[in-house]
């Protein structure tokens, strides 16, 4: 999925002395098969993705940024700097959206934190300002997605305990 540093260097390989590339032994294990079909739902998912607005919109961002990142030329003349400032400025006006997005999922905390949070404020503000930025989380409204694939498509009858409706 994008995100504002699709277009920068920013893991460890990017660095000028990166650590070597290392591996463990596998574990011993057993494969689940209780997944039918994987391929279904990642490609459900990037279907999704390559239709939704919001997250064109932030890779579109992404390359702005990184556009603006590698630009070494800034006018000397006053009136052009100035000039460049309000075009950057008006450019930016369409990325707002990227901050108004509600994924209109609906959340609140786990019972035994609903209870501390009546004795502390500071708790309580934190879950609140939380849950306003999980709100704004196209990430969290594709990981649901995904999961109501795997939960309704491709989980095998018998493999798991049953959900009561």
């Amino acid at each position: 999925m994008p995100d504002q540093y699709s277009y920068f260097d920013v893991g460890e390989r990017d660095y000028d002395n990166p650590l070597p590339y290392d591996k463990i032994d596998a574990a011993n294990y057993k494969t689940w098969d209780g997944y039918i079909d994987y391929e279904e739902t990642i490609s459900k998912s990037k279907a999704r993705m390559e239709k939704n607005r919001q997250l064109q919109l932030i890779d579109e961002n992404a390359k702005w940024i990184k556009t603006r990142r590698d630009e070494v030329e800034v006018p000397l003349n006053f009136d052009k700097y100035v000039a460049d400032i309000e075009k950057r400025k008006e450019e930016t006006k369409k990325f707002d959206e990227i901050d108004e997005y509600d994924n209109k999922l609906s959340y609140k905390s786990l019972p035994y934190e609903t209870k501390l949070m009546k004795q502390d404020t500071t708790l309580r503000e934190k879950r609140k300002r939380w849950h306003k930025n999980l709100a704004k989380d196209i990430y969290v409204e594709e990981a649901i997605n995904v999961l109501r694939d795997l939960k309704i498509n491709n989980i095998k009858a018998g493999k798991m305990a049953d959900i009561k409706n």
